[in-house]
């Protein structure tokens, strides 16, 4: 959300030109497509900011950091939104996982998106349109609906597996889900967990007679 920000103050602009730095490339199995571009390629903003969000590109992701002014004033930026445990502590790829958050920042950082705190009307729109275009579905979404939309982002770890978004269902009524799971190394029972919590409370909330808990 921070990107859109900083567009709608005027500081960047969604067609400026991104040059991929050898420093900012996250090489490894997962890390999505642009370690395998040549140094010196050139992106938009917006092309670099959607791989970030779509395909959970690594380098991408840094490509941003760095536009945004590194690590130091994101963190800063994520205080003031009152985010408690969310700290970028080095660039991507981070397989230790020294960079933190958690399900309650996620769900707070969706809150701020989905009642408008922080961005212009536009803005939002544009994020919410790359965040429903996510290419993993095999998280929160496969427990969702038919009819269902889901605006999120996924997070994958060896050891974690994450995925955070606001849903809207076919009556029009919207809720928020944040899911963080530890598991041992790449189990894929933290999939089938996170799908089953999500079809719960999909369920759950389905009923005609649930309010959510984001009023709209």
């Amino acid at each position: 959300a921070g990107r859109p920000e900083e567009v709608d103050a005027g500081r960047i602009k969604l067609n400026e030109t991104l040059v991929l730095r050898r420093d900012l490339k996250a090489e490894a199995e997962g890390s999505g497509v642009l370690q395998y571009k040549p140094v010196g390629t050139r992106l938009s903003v917006l092309d670099t900011a959607t791989k970030m969000i779509t395909i959970s590109d690594n380098t991408a992701t840094n490509m941003i950091i760095d536009r945004l002014g590194g690590k130091a004033k994101l963190n800063q930026r994520f205080r003031s939104w009152g985010l408690q445990n969310t700290v970028i502590r080095n660039l991507l790829g981070d397989f230790k996982g020294t960079n933190t958050t958690s399900p309650k920042d996620l769900v707070r950082l969706s809150a701020l998106l989905t009642n408008n705190k922080l961005l212009s009307d536009r803005s939002r729109s544009q994020a919410l349109g790359i965040m429903r275009r996510v290419e993993n579905r095999r998280l929160l979404p496969a427990g969702l609906g038919k009819g269902a939309v889901i605006a999120h982002k996924t997070g994958t770890l060896g050891v974690l597996l994450g995925d955070a978004g606001i849903i809207e269902l076919p009556s029009g009524k919207r809720y928020l889900a944040g899911i963080l799971v530890k598991r041992p190394f790449g189990d894929t029972r933290a999939r089938v967990f996170i799908s089953q919590v999500s079809k719960l409370v999909y369920g759950y909330l389905d009923q005609p007679k649930v309010t959510s808990s984001v009023s709209q």
